[in-house]
């Protein structure tokens, strides 16, 4: 999984290799990146919530990751990115409306953490992203038993004190990938293995991780096999005109 040179221009959703989702990964400590943060581009809902917050830099970065996530999807669509209409499913799951005269099914998610910024895509039924940077993680131990699965928990039970963050963190990524996938959220995880069971999942291939950057995890989950992520790694701005 090696970073790729941008998708090929504009409408590139229907050349897309069903089996070989997009991520986008962008770092918001490129200079390029906060200057995203374009008013006109999102709707009134999210120019009313950056309103809300207190912290102009938390309000940049909501404004910068929305105006990022249209910018990515309407390239692969050859639409406007003002235009595009994205609303929220029953379950909580963002999804993009169908709209233009080269309409093209394409299912997108998204994740952040830290500096970074992951926005999926692709052509199958559905697909869930995640990002997390590694870091300690408090009672790790009992909130795996509380909502991983039977195995999973035992697991963690027995690994040593110094794996047992890493092992966390990179096991919570790819559960919150298959969560989003799901589009039902994380209430699917609490004492289940089941829906959200990586071990499955991955032997199915469904579910792949990949490294996003340096002391972050990855992980992209989907309804149909993928072969492999193809990772766009910008470091500079990609839609400069």
């Amino acid at each position: 999984m090696t970073p790729s040179a941008l998708p090929p221009g504009r409408g590139a959703a229907a050349d897309m290799d069903p089996k070989r989702p997009h991520v986008w990964v962008l770092d918001a400590k490129e200079p390029w990146f906060d200057a995203l943060a374009d008013r006109a581009v999102v709707p009134d809902a999210v120019r009313a919530r950056a309103d809300s917050l207190n912290n102009p830099s938390a309000a940049r970065w909501l404004l910068a990751r929305r105006t990022a996530l249209r910018l990515v999807l309407g390239g692969y669509l050859a639409r406007p990115p003002a235009e595009l209409r994205i609303v929220t499913a029953p379950g909580g799951k963002p999804v993009l409306l169908p709209g233009g005269s080269r309409s093209c099914a394409l299912t997108f998610s998204t994740g952040h953490s830290g500096d970074l910024y992951c926005v999926a895509v692709g052509t199958m039924a559905s697909v869930g992203v995640d990002v997390e940077l590694l870091r300690s993680v408090q009672r790790a131990r009992s909130i795996a038993t509380r909502w991983f699965g039977e195995s999973e928990a035992k697991r963690f039970r027995e690994l040593p004190d110094e794996a047992l963050d890493d092992e966390f963190m990179r096991l919570w990524t790819a559960k919150e990938a298959l969560a989003k996938r799901h589009g039902a959220g994380l209430r699917l995880m609490r004492g289940r293995g089941g829906d959200l069971d990586v071990d499955a999942a991955q032997a199915e291939g469904r579910l792949r991780r990949f490294a996003p950057g340096s002391g972050y995890a990855g992980a992209l989950a989907s309804t149909e096999v993928i072969d492999d992520v193809e990772i766009i790694r910008p470091e500079e701005n990609p839609w400069t005109t």
